[in-house]
């Protein structure tokens, strides 16, 4: 069967009842509002995409869907072509563009997307290289990073909870063309029970960050956290402290996980949505080969603040 060939991330879509609020949190998070109406609010990032973040007024906030951008047109007719999947039809959003919409057996709201138009990227500042050990690349160069809003790149991964977490992730690897990075287990008999996977993009020898959509199972439904990448280690502290003066909810952060190793700093919206800011995640190919991590929330970090038992409830 012909799987689904994706490029990256595209957006997340929230409903909120106060896109006013919101759009004051995203900015200060360092994404930057591209288009806003009294129905709809686009945030972008630093890069080429038009926007990351999607937010629909609606009186219920909640969590709506995921957006992949594909490689090609013909993606999205292969995609057509999956059982309960929308025809392709226009994007009415910047950019323009074309999507199919998939409903995975979790209820997973998942579109895919092609033709958006670029826009032209923002300036940012280089990234810091750590002067480290007998590598020490970063010469003449001072580090100067005040804390202040800084910028998002990119969607860079979502965890989506489910109910049933190995049915979701045959969905996602039939489908779509992807590989299994790591797996989230718990206690069974003979053998762990797979709960999760970490899902990453298959461009086979080609390497990849370490996961673009997290598979999560739980008692809750919809999105764990959006993820978006920032320059460095020396912009994630630096917006840690900025929100902090903001007086934001800090929900777990900053710290280095286990799964994917990157380094995150985890905040929650005015509406209870958890976001997280990341860098420093593994890139990895097909030659990486996946392990069965079976432990708590809290065993997930390395270092730094490490989130609350009921972090993956």
């Amino acid at each position: 069967m012909t799987r689904v060939k994706l490029k990256h991330l595209a957006y997340v879509t929230y409903a909120v009842d106060d896109l006013n609020k919101l759009e004051s949190f995203l900015t200060d998070f360092g994404l930057q509002t591209s288009h806003k109406t009294n129905d709809v609010l686009y945030m972008r990032g630093a890069g080429t995409d038009p926007y990351l973040y999607v937010a629909e007024k609606r009186a219920k906030p909640e969590y709506i869907s995921l957006a992949f951008q594909v490689q090609t047109r013909g993606d999205l007719e292969v995609a057509s072509a999956i059982a309960g999947a929308s025809k392709i039809e226009k994007l009415n959003a910047p950019g323009g563009g074309e999507r199919v919409r998939l409903v995975s057996p979790g209820k997973q709201v998942i579109d895919l997307v092609h033709g958006i138009a670029p826009v032209a990227a923002l300036q940012t500042r280089q990234t810091f290289p750590l002067n480290i050990s007998d590598t020490q690349p970063r010469k003449n160069r001072p580090v100067r990073q005040r804390a202040e809003a800084t910028p998002v790149l990119r969607l860079g991964h979502c965890a989506l909870w489910v109910e049933d977490g190995a049915a979701e992730t045959a969905w996602f690897l039939k489908h779509l063309e992807m590989a299994a990075s790591d797996y989230i287990c718990i206690p069974g008999d003979p053998e762990p029970k797979v709960v999760g996977a970490f899902l990453r993009m298959d461009h086979g020898a080609d390497f990849v960050e370490h996961h673009c959509i997290l598979v999560n199972e739980s008692i809750n439904a919809g999105c764990h956290h959006a993820s978006f990448e920032v320059l460095d280690m020396d912009a994630v502290f630096a917006a840690h402290e900025f929100l902090r003066t903001r007086d934001w909810s800090l929900d777990a952060g900053v710290g280095r996980h286990y799964l994917g190793s990157l380094i995150y700093d985890y905040w929650t919206d005015p509406f209870g949505n958890r976001i997280e800011h990341y860098t420093d995640s593994d890139i990895i190919n097909d030659e990486y080969q996946p392990t069965r991590f079976v432990g708590g929330a809290e065993e997930t970090t390395q270092w730094g603040m490490a989130p609350p038992p009921q972090f993956f409830a």
